[in-house]
């Protein structure tokens, strides 16, 4: 036995030689900490994506640098008609003011009754004192399309003064008072106008009402020399601005200067039977029923804007 023993073990070392030489090393297992030193050794490894968002870089820097250059260009200074727009935008008040303006300067240049403007500025109508009349009474003045002409010119004329108050008296006070929202800001503007209007009107209305025989709400007097065909001047004038007032708020609602409300459409419908009627009572001469309406509606609208 001990002849063949040699031999044989000679060749299972060889065998199992082979088999430690064909079988890969197994790895041994490390821990976490091992695993973050030996990543910190190893260094940082450059990956594609690195190298693809580095060479990518000056691609998007010049794609930037053009679209500013782009920018540049198309942003031009405003032309002239340009920054006029723009000063018209902010300031409303300055179309109605130009033709304030233009309208005064031409009646200037022949400041005569012949001139077409005297119809847009005054009273149209005037009526020559009768023989044997008291030469110390008042001028009687008549009615007619002129007076449509004078009504649009005042509607002008409050246009410019509506938008003047609020937009450079009335916002400041705003902001002063601590209203900083803008649409608190034009509600503001739009009472503190209405209740500044009507304090004046309506006195002005009791005042015109104390010359009439509508003292104060006769009903009685209302028909007294009915028709009332012909006032004084005074009463004529409060007559018809408070027409272009009503002209004036209309045109407001129209051109959408106010921020529409709830009730944008009853308001509407309000502004066109208020103008109806004040065309009507003034055409068929109920002008002193007229008179005690703008008073009762100047006087409790004074109120409804202060509440």
């Amino acid at each position: 036995p001990s002849e063949f023993s040699t031999p044989l073990m000679a060749s299972v070392e060889q065998v199992a030689s082979a088999k430690d030489s064909n079988t890969p090393p197994r790895r041994k297992k490390t821990s976490g900490k091992e695993k973050k030193t030996s990543s910190r050794k190893a260094g940082p490894k450059s990956s594609p994506s690195s190298d693809l968002s580095s060479a990518a870089i000056p691609n998007s820097d010049a794609d930037q640098q053009s679209k500013e250059s782009r920018f540049l260009e198309r942003r031009k200074p405003p032309t002239f008609l340009g920054r006029c727009k723009l000063v018209v935008t902010k300031h409303s008040w300055i179309i109605p003011l130009i033709l304030i303006l233009a309208f005064v300067s031409a009646y200037a240049s022949n400041s005569t009754e012949s001139n077409i403007i005297h119809h847009f500025i005054f009273l149209s109508y005037a009526h020559e004192p009768l023989e044997g009349a008291d030469p110390s009474a008042p001028t009687q003045y008549g009615k007619g399309l002129w007076d449509i002409a004078f009504v649009s010119f005042y509607t002008v004329v409050l246009s410019f003064t509506r938008e003047f108050i609020m937009q450079e008296l009335l916002r400041p006070l705003a902001r002063f008072c601590g209203i900083n929202s803008r649409g608190k800001q034009y509600r503001f503007m739009e009472q503190v106008y209405t209740a500044i209007y009507f304090s004046f009107m309506g006195a002005a209305g009791l005042y015109v009402m104390s010359g009439t025989p509508v003292w104060y709400f006769n009903t009685h007097g209302m028909y007294e020399f009915f028709p009332h065909k012909t006032h004084v001047a005074i009463f004529k004038f409060y007559y018809l601005f408070q027409a272009a007032y009503w002209s004036q708020q209309a045109i407001v609602m129209l051109l959408g200067l106010e921020k529409p409300r709830k009730d944008f459409y009853e308001l509407v419908a309000h502004h066109i039977l208020t103008l109806t009627l004040i065309s009507l009572s003034y055409r068929f001469h109920f002008t002193y029923f007229g008179l005690a309406v703008y008073i009762t509606h100047d006087i409790s609208d004074f109120f409804l804007a202060v509440s």
